[in-house]
């Protein structure tokens, strides 16, 4: 059974503004030890993955179509034919 990083953590007296760094399963982690007032965005992220640029554009309409539409109940959907040799599965 795994135990999650912050229950690895709970247990641990960590001080306010130390890095602490440790190799696990060949590779390092760093853990540093912020101040609320220092919770930020680390800013460790690629620009290029930031989309400012809507992806898609809606055409505009060049009449305007007003739809209705009323309340009811749908018809019941068909039941498909169960065939007699699918019967036995």
């Amino acid at each position: 059974m795994g135990v999650s990083l912050v229950e690895a953590l709970g247990d641990v007296e960590l001080k306010t503004g130390q890095v602490y760094r440790c190799q696990v399963k060949g590779r390092w982690i760093e853990l540093r030890v912020l101040t609320p007032n220092e919770l930020q965005p680390s800013g460790r992220y690629d620009e290029s993955d930031v989309m400012l640029d809507p992806w898609v554009e809606f055409p505009l309409l060049a009449s305007g179509i007003t739809v209705a539409g009323e309340f009811g109940s749908l018809p019941t959907p068909d039941v498909p034919e169960i065939a007699a040799d699918e019967d036995a599965l």
